[in-house]
Formats: structure tokens, C-alpha cells, sequence
């Protein structure tokens, strides 16, 4: 057995094997050494203490799929290892094979997965035809069949486009190997993802080879047809993904029928630094990694959590989908928006919807487990079941259409008229229908499966397995009519089986047919060819039953799998429905209105706009604020104002306001006209990169590099305190470059808040840069926040009182309050630096040379040196010098 064992693991060396042993699932030597700590099984040997002893533990065959998501998540895979053939009719040692792969981007168990999002396997190949500048990656989630390809013309792309889909597992794909890919590709994975795997050379493709292999999928007769070029990289990363997932699932993924090129220009573009600062998926106070705590806490406090209403699965991945790029073709976001508006206006027909849709299940998933041979009769009750749902609910969709006066006009709302007209697949129900019991049992096994009257063979045995003793006294009631023998039962041991006794006083009625079987004292036993071909059938029944149950099955499982077109585009329009019922859903509840959108450039304006998760968060009533910003007059807002008055929410709501509008939301305000954006850029809070020795200043500049390099006039930009990781001048003088090098060069509407408050004199020097501040109120010693956006710019920042509020003992609160009033009363020592120390018992600081200040008055800052100049101890030298000094400064 061991021999078999090593054999199957040669051919998966990368794998932890599984081999099915009676009922459970045994692994061997480095295998269980490496799996038993994971499983938190208890690792055990074969043949212990002997020559050939060797490591072992195992699992239940029944539990696999619980311990399988223990192993995916470290990063690991596992080959399965079956029993090919009945061990009761096996000669000798059992043939075993495996029967698939199981990877962290091939899942397919519903019990692995979060049903409301994608799990992606990626592709990459790097351009080996001299353009070491360029790339691709193809990304296949195998659980719903979704198939797409990525082009990328920098290093820096793939890694933005990975960091924003996150796959679960990575395949280099390259000759040379993974020293062909630029290494910050190379670090992300091994930073980011535990799964990878470089393709060895007897597995890679060819430009043609990987194109006839996509051609076949496909069913296609060229590939320009799905936007791509024969032998261009990404047709090599789509055959790569697709081989790959194959081999592993021992399939031909029949359900994989389409490959699409996503173009970034064709949606806006939201990077993964953009997403993380504004908490569209995850909040930061719960960690950003892939299994940081459970679904529920990942979402809370998230853009997500409050619009994710969806009551399906595709529901749900069409939502991400929906946020991680939503659109920028003002007709086709309007479209969404008046799908939402027709379902919003009319509260009971909603809920109904709602209702329906949420017995529909998961149709994709469940196509993919049909196409794998995977599904369970269970799942495949909840597929009819869900198929019986959608005639009502399309004709839910069609009245709503229909018959509202208050609502929209059915020409008004075209995107659910696509999605009504849609097939149902009735055919489908109705095979499902027929074929299945009410209540299948959970396993095949089990029987319980194929429903009464869909074949008259299994009927029987059914019956016989469920009502052999009726079976057998209707045989003896028929033997008593037939000799007159009213004694004669018909009895079963374990030796003869079932037999006919008759008692010695009727010998001389019995049929010349009757066998004699055994002689007792007074009685006789007998056999008949009709009570053996009866206990043939009742013995055998149940195994029969399940065979034929099994076959009957195994052909619904392949109508399912033969209807993959349609399940997957009835998934589709159900998902949107989903989508823009949550939407719907949110929108009536908190009164979020439609936003009417306009071309790109044109104005973006907001009354009255709300922080679409603060306000939810929030005890207290949420202050609503106005937004104006254009390319012409307010291109961009310099936002002053004390910590803690709400700058950050007022620059993250208009971020998550315009993206809300361009995924097809209606958004939280009174009012809301936007232009559309071709990126949110947003550079917000501390953060710093241990790993890669990069502190967190650096971050900041590398975030912001990357908004003055990718910025365009149609872009929306937040920026929150940017330079305030270095030193005061430094940081002052890169944000004023910073704010001038945008409104110069790339000029897209920004929000940029600070509180150097110097940045404000930018206004009355630029035209299109203006001034506002987040009003506050001070009484006595202490300050009132406001909330309020009003025009003007701070004078200062209300640090200590905030440093008051957090509880800093009194001393040191006091002392600030001298060193503030020493730096607001600008008084300067002779170096030109403020007299901070001033009754500090510090002992003094070495003479420094002399360092001015960028934005006091020159007059003002001579002043206060000449003032503090002690000028009998100067030297004549040192006069001189100071002379000097002042008179460049003056002049």
C-alpha cells in the first residue's frame, strides 16, 4: 500500500496527498508531519518502531470538507486520492486514482467559500518578445465560471490590479522561470499571497498551442472576437489559468465559456490604496487581510456594510463588483439609476421581489458543482427549488414595470426589462422537478434521491427494499390459495434464506415445483424457483436502488451542466436585480435621492451631503455639508480647521458620494450633480511599510507620487494632510509645491485639507484654489466642533484643547499653552527660531547658524532679532554678519 502511496505522490510533489484507506483519508511522512499540526490530529506511524515505520495521521472521509479549509488556508494544496473500484470485487490491492486537486484558487465547496465573493486563481506571463515593460494576467474564479484577462504596461500596474482583485492563488507562467517578472510583481505574491506556483517547462504554452486550447473552450473560431490578438501575453495567461484548473478538477469546465479583456478606461479606476482609505470593503480598525476576522466584522463599519442589502449570492459578488469598478459612461450609470428609482418608489412590490430572491440560492455555484460531478442531491433540490422562484419573480418585475402611476414609465426603466426578459429555464425546473424526491436525502448513498413513477425498475426495487415483508406475505397468501395448505408460512434463516414449511400432515399436498431444503421432526422446508428469484430481489434491492438511483443522477447532474449558458445568464440578471434592489432598499430607508450625472468635466456639486457610514455609526444627528468643486472657479478646496471638526469625514463623503453614484447608487444628500471622474485618488491617514523598510513619510510621498503622476483633469483627488510626516518646513514646503504642482499641471478637482494654515495664502495667488474651514465655537476655555464646512480658512488648530479632551494631565497642557502663545506672539531668538524653551530648565542649546522662517514678514522677523541681540557681546565680526543677514532678508 505504501508502495501505491509514493507512486501517486511522485506525480503531486507539490501537493499534500490524501488517500482514501476504508473510511478515512490517510497521509504519510512529510505529509502528515506537515498536515497533523493543521488538522490538530494526532500524528501516529505505521509499522512503529519497526525498519519502515512510517508517519501518519487521517481524517474522516465524511468530515474531508471541513478539514480541507484548515489546509487551503495556510496556502497548501491537496491532491485526493480515491477508490476507483469496489474493494469487495477487487483482486488484491484496491486501485486508487486521484480524482482532483484542491487549491485556494480552484475552490468549489460552498462550504470554503464566502458566497458573496469571488475566489480568483490569476495567471501571469511577462512580454518575452523585448517589451520587459509589459504584462498580463488572467483571472478565473472556478466557482461561478467568471473569466477575465488584465493588460498591463508597467510593473507598477499588475501590482495596483493585484493588490486590488487579491488572489487566492498565483501562477507564473514564463520559460525562464520567476526571474522574468519584475520583482516588485514577485514581492507582492510572496508578500500577499501564501499560494503560488511557477509553471515548469513541460507545462507551459506556446502563443499557438495556448490560443487552440482557448478556441476549443470556446467553441470560438478566433479569438479577436473576445478583444485579444493570437500570441499576445494575455491569450498565454488565460491558457495557463484555464489548464491549470482543469487538471486540478480532472474536468473540461464546461461551464467556462467566455473570456472577457477588462480595459481600465472602460470603468473608473479605484486602486488599493483608495479602497483601503476610503473603507469601501474593509475597515482599518479591522485589519485588511484576506481572512482579517470573520464576514460580519470585515464588513462593519464599511461603504459594504451599508449598501450590501443584497439577499443572494450573486447579489452580493455583482455589489463588489459594482464598487471595485463602477462605471463612467453617464448613460449607463443613469440607466442603474432608474432601475433603482422604479424599485425604490414602490415599498410592498420591493419586499416581494426581495422575498423571492432570496430562495433563489446560488445558481452559478451550483452549475459549477453539476460541471465538476460534484453536486449533491441537496444542492440540487435548492437549484429547482430556486428555479421555481424566478416566473414569479420576473413577472413581480414586469407588473412593476407596469402599473405604477407614481413611479416610471416601463421605457423608462430598460434595464429591468432586459433582466424580465431573461429565460427562465422552466424546462429545467421541470426536469428537476420530476426527477427529484421533495426532500432528496443528503447522500447518494443514502437513497432517498429519485423521486416515484421516473422509472418502474426503481420503483420496484424501492418497494421491495421498503416493503419486503408485505412482499413476502403476499407470496405466502398466493402459495395457500394455491395448494389449500392454510398452515404454510414462509420463514428466513440465515443458512437457507427464505423458505416454504410445511407441517407433516399436508406432505401429500405439496406441488411437485417445491424443492425440498430440510427435514425436521415435523415438518418439511421447502424452496421454489419463485421465493429465490423473491429473496434474490430483496437481498439485492437496496444495492440496486442505489445504482440506479446513482445513474439517474449522474444524467440530471449532465442536464444541469448542459443548461450552463443559461444558468449563468439567469444568475447574471438575477445578481443585478439583486444589486439594484439593495440599492433600492438602502435608498428608501435612508433617504438617499438620485444623482443626476453629467460628462466628464463638468461640475461636481452636493447639498447637503452625509457621510454614508458615519451617519449610520453615529448617535448624534449627522451635520450634512455642501461641495462645489470645477475646473474653472473652485478646482481646488484647501480645507483648514481644528482636529477633531470632521475634516477627514467631509473629504471621505464626497469620495465615497461620487463612487456610490458612478456604481449605480443613489447617494446621501438633498441634492447631487456630478460630473463623472476617471479616478478617486485619496492619500489619508499614517501608515508605514516595516517590511520593505519603508517608513511612514516615505508611504505618504510614494502614495502621493503616484496621484501627481496618474492624475488627469477628469480625476477626483482627496488629500489629507500631506507632509505632515517630516519636519515642520519641509513638510509645509512639499505641500505647497504639491497644491500648486496640481492646479498648474494636472488640475483635477481636489480636496486638500491641512492644517498648515500658510497654504491658505494660495488662494489670493491662484485662481482657481479657494479657502474653507470647519467652523467651531469657543466659549470659555473650550471649543464646540461644529461640523460645518463654511468659506474662510482656520488660524489655528485647537490641538491642545483636542489634547485636553484625550486626557493629558494639566501640566503639560499648561506648558504647551506657553510655547503656543510663544510661537503665535512670533517672538525669535537670534538664530531666528521661536523661543520654545522660554522657562524651560533645559540647559541651553548650542549657537546654531541663523535660519529664517518662509511666510513672517521680513520686518517682523528683524525686529524681533534686533530686539533680542545682546550687542555687547558681540564680536565686530559677528556684527557684521548679522548686519548682512538682516539686510539680504529686508531686501
Amino acid at each position: 500500500m505504501l508502495r501505491q502511496y509514493l507512486e501517486v505522490k511522485a506525480e503531486y510533489p507539490d501537493a499534500l496527498l490524501m488517500i482514501r484507506m476504508g473510511d478515512f483519508y490517510e497521509m504519510f511522512f512529510e505529509d502528515a508531519r506537515t498536515a497533523a499540526p493543521l488538522l490538530e490530529v494526532q500524528l501516529t506511524a505505521r509499522n512503529r518502531g519497526g525498519e519502515n515505520e512510517a508517519p501518519m495521521c487521517g481524517i474522516p472521509h465524511h468530515a474531508l470538507e471541513s478539514y480541507l479549509g484548515k489546509i487551503l488556508a495556510a496556502g497548501l494544496k491537496v491532491a485526493i486520492c480515491d477508490q476507483v473500484e469496489d474493494p469487495a470485487l477487487a483482486k488484491g490491492l484496491v486501485r486508487r486514482e486521484v480524482t482532483r486537486v484542491v487549491t485556494p484558487g480552484t475552490l468549489s465547496d460552498p462550504e470554503l467559500l464566502d458566497s458573496k465573493e469571488e475566489n480568483l486563481l490569476a495567471g501571469l506571463v511577462w512580454d518575452d518578445r523585448g517589451k520587459a515593460d509589459s504584462g498580463s494576467g488572467a483571472f478565473l474564479d472556478l466557482s461561478t465560471g467568471t473569466f477575465y484577462v488584465r493588460r498591463w504596461k508597467s510593473a507598477e500596474d499588475a501590482v495596483e490590479d493585484l493588490a486590488l482583485i487579491r488572489p487566492r492563488e498565483i501562477l507564473f507562467h514564463a520559460a525562464s522561470g520567476i526571474e522574468s517578472f519584475p520583482p516588485a510583481v514577485v514581492e507582492w505574491a510572496e508578500r500577499e499571497c501564501p499560494c503560488r506556483t511557477v509553471l515548469p517547462g513541460d507545462r507551459l504554452f506556446d502563443p499557438k498551442r495556448a490560443g487552440d486550447l482557448l478556441l476549443r473552450q470556446f467553441g470560438a473560431g478566433s479569438l479577436r472576437g473576445f478583444g485579444l490578438e493570437e500570441g499576445e501575453p494575455a491569450v498565454r495567461a488565460a491558457a495557463a489559468a484555464l489548464a491549470y484548473a482543469q487538471e486540478t478538477q480532472k474536468s473540461r469546465l464546461e461551464h467556462v465559456r467566455g473570456l472577457a479583456v477588462q480595459e481600465a478606461r472602460d470603468r473608473l479606476i479605484l486602486d488599493a490604496a483608495t479602497l483601503t482609505n476610503l473603507e469601501v470593503f474593509r475597515s482599518t480598525k479591522e485589519g485588511t487581510g484576506a481572512t482579517a476576522g470573520p464576514a460580519a466584522a470585515r464588513r462593519r463599519g464599511t461603504l459594504l456594510g451599508v449598501l450590501d442589502r443584497t439577499v443572494t449570492a450573486p447579489g452580493g459578488r455583482t455589489l463588489r463588483e459594482w464598487l471595485r469598478r463602477p462605471l463612467v459612461d453617464p448613460e449607463a450609470i443613469a440607466e442603474r439609476h432608474r432601475a433603482v428609482g422604479a424599485l425604490a418608489a414602490d415599498n410592498p412590490r420591493r419586499e416581494r421581489l426581495r422575498e423571492r430572491l432570496s430562495r433563489i440560492g446560488d445558481p452559478e455555484r451550483l452549475l459549477t458543482r453539476a460541471v465538476l460531478g460534484t453536486l449533491t442531491p441537496r444542492e440540487a433540490a435548492g437549484l429547482r427549488d430556486g428555479l421555481a422562484e424566478v416566473p414569479g419573480i420576473f413577472a413581480e418585475l414586469k407588473t412593476a414595470q407596469g402599473d405604477l402611476e407614481h413611479a416610471l414609465e416601463p421605457a423608462e426603466a430598460p434595464l429591468l426589462a432586459r433582466i424580465a426578459a431573461v429565460d427562465p429555464l422552466t424546462a429545467l425546473h421541470a426536469e428537476l422537478a420530476r426527477v427529484l424526491e421533495e426532500a432528496p436525502s443528503p447522500s447518494l448513498q443514502d437513497g432517498g434521491v429519485i423521486a416515484a413513477g421516473v422509472d418502474e425498475e426503481l420503483d420496484k426495487y424501492r418497494s421491495l427494499t421498503r416493503d419486503s415483508k408485505r412482499h413476502i406475505l403476499a407470496l405466502e397468501v398466493r402459495e395457500k390459495e394455491r395448494t389449500g395448505i392454510s398452515s404454510l408460512k414462509i420463514r428466513f434463516n440465515k443458512v437457507f434464506g427464505y423458505y416454504l414449511e410445511v407441517t407433516r400432515a399436508n406432505q401429500e399436498r405439496v406441488p411437485a415445483d417445491y424443492i425440498r431444503k430440510q427435514t425436521l421432526v415435523n415438518a418439511e422446508r421447502y424452496v421454489t424457483p419463485e421465493i429465490k428469484e423473491l429473496e434474490e430481489q430483496i437481498l439485492s434491492a437496496e444495492e440496486r436502488q442505489i445504482h440506479l438511483e446513482q445513474e439517474f443522477f449522474r444524467r440530471l447532474t449532465a442536464v444541469v451542466a448542459a443548461a450552463a449558458q443559461g444558468l449563468t445568464a439567469l444568475a447574471d440578471a438575477l445578481g443585478t436585480l439583486d444589486t439594484l434592489a439593495a440599492f433600492a432598499e438602502v435608498a428608501a430607508r435612508h433617504r438617499y435621492v438620485r444623482p443626476r450625472m453629467h460628462a466628464a468635466g463638468e461640475p461636481l456639486v452636493l447639498r447637503e451631503g452625509r457621510h454614508p457610514v458615519v451617519e449610520q455609526a453615529s448617535r448624534d444627528v449627522f451635520v450634512p455639508n455642501d461641495a462645489e468643486l470645477d475646473n474653472e472657479k473652485s478646482q481646488i478646496v484647501l480645507l483648514t480647521g481644528p482636529n477633531m471638526g470632521g475634516k477627514s469625514t467631509y473629504l471621505r463623503q464626497v469620495a465615497l458620494i461620487v463612487l456610490m453614484a458612478q456604481a449605480g447608487s443613489f447617494v446621501p444628500a438633498e441634492e447631487a450633480s456630478i460630473g463623472v471622474v476617471d479616478r478617486i485618488f485619496t492619500r489619508v491617514g499614517a501608515s508605514d511599510d516595516l517590511a520593505r523598510g519603508e517608513s511612514t513619510f516615505m508611504v505618504e510621498m510614494i502614495e502621493t507620487a503616484n496621484i501627481l503622476r496618474h492624475a488627469t483633469s477628469k480625476s477626483l483627488v482627496i488629500l489629507d494632510e500631506v507632509g505632515r510626516g517630516t519636519a515642520t518646513f519641509d513638510g509645509l514646503s512639499l505641500a505647497w509645491a504639491i497644491v500648486e504642482y496640481l492646479h498648474e499641471h494636472r488640475r483635477p478637482k481636489t480636496l486638500f485639507a491641512t492644517h498648515y494654515h500658510e497654504l491658505t495664502e494660495l488662494a489670493t495667488l491662484l485662481p482657481r484654489i479657494v479657502n474653507r474651514t470647519m467652523a467651531v465655537k469657543e466659549w470659555e476655555d473650550r471649543i464646540v466642533f461644529l461640523r460645518r464646512v463654511v468659506a474662510g480658512s482656520a488660524d489655528k488648530s485647537y490641538g491642545i484643547h483636542v489634547a485636553r479632551l484625550a486626557g493629558l494631565p494639566g501640566e503639560v497642557i499648561a506648558r504647551a499653552g506657553e510655547i503656543l502663545a510663544n510661537l503665535e506672539s512670533q517672538e525669535y531668538d537670534m538664530t531666528g527660531k521661536p523661543r520654545l524653551a522660554r522657562g524651560s530648565k533645559a540647559p541651553a542649546a548650542p549657537e546654531q547658524p541663523a535660519q529664517l522662517t518662509l511666510f513672517t514678514p521680513p520686518e517682523q522677523i528683524v525686529a524681533g532679532v534686533l530686539r533680542d541681540t545682546d550687542v555687547e557681546r558681540l564680536t565686530p565680526l559677528a556684527a557684521l554678519n548679522l548686519l548682512h543677514s538682516l539686510k539680504v532678508r529686508l531686501g
